[in-house]
């Protein structure tokens, strides 16, 4: 009779010591205006012919390849089949964490041409380079390692 208590202590310490060894997927984060667009734009649509999606707000959502090691102004976001597109905040005002390359991320933003005046970082982010693609996700709001990204 001894032994069901004791099996049913274990059990439960065994169910709650698993969130301390879950720890090591970042927390979801949240950076600039909330997401308002709910169904995503294919990242390989938007690869192929960024034109047609011009001017419209839309919704990427992948994994994060690259992020600006200057600022944290721009993230290249790819999908399962490899292909990315670079979201950025053209006015700096959605920075992203310089070591959230691989998680999951969800972006929303308006597409648009890419401005041809060059935005400058400050001294101590010399050295790095930001990507001029021909078109752009200007980002508005991103979510980072989110729990139900697809």
């Amino acid at each position: 009779m001894r032994k069901i208590p004791f099996l049913a202590t274990l059990a439960l310490v065994a169910v709650l010591a698993v969130p301390a060894f879950a720890g090591d997927a970042p927390a979801a984060q949240h950076f600039g205006a909330a997401l308002t667009v709910q169904k995503p734009t294919s990242i390989q649509k938007l690869a192929k012919s960024p034109a047609k999606f011009q001017g419209q707000v839309i919704r990427i959502e992948g994994t994060v390849k690259e992020v600006c090691q200057g600022a944290g102004c721009w993230v290249e976001v790819v999908d399962a089949k490899g292909a990315s597109f670079i979201a950025r905040s053209l006015d700096e005002s959605v920075l992203l964490p310089k070591d959230c390359k691989g998680q999951k991320v969800v972006v929303q933003g308006l597409l648009t041409t890419m401005p041809k005046k060059d935005h400058d970082h400050t001294e101590a982010e010399a050295g790095h380079s930001c990507p001029a693609p021909a078109f752009v996700l200007s980002t508005q709001g991103i979510d980072l390692n989110p729990v139900a990204a697809k």
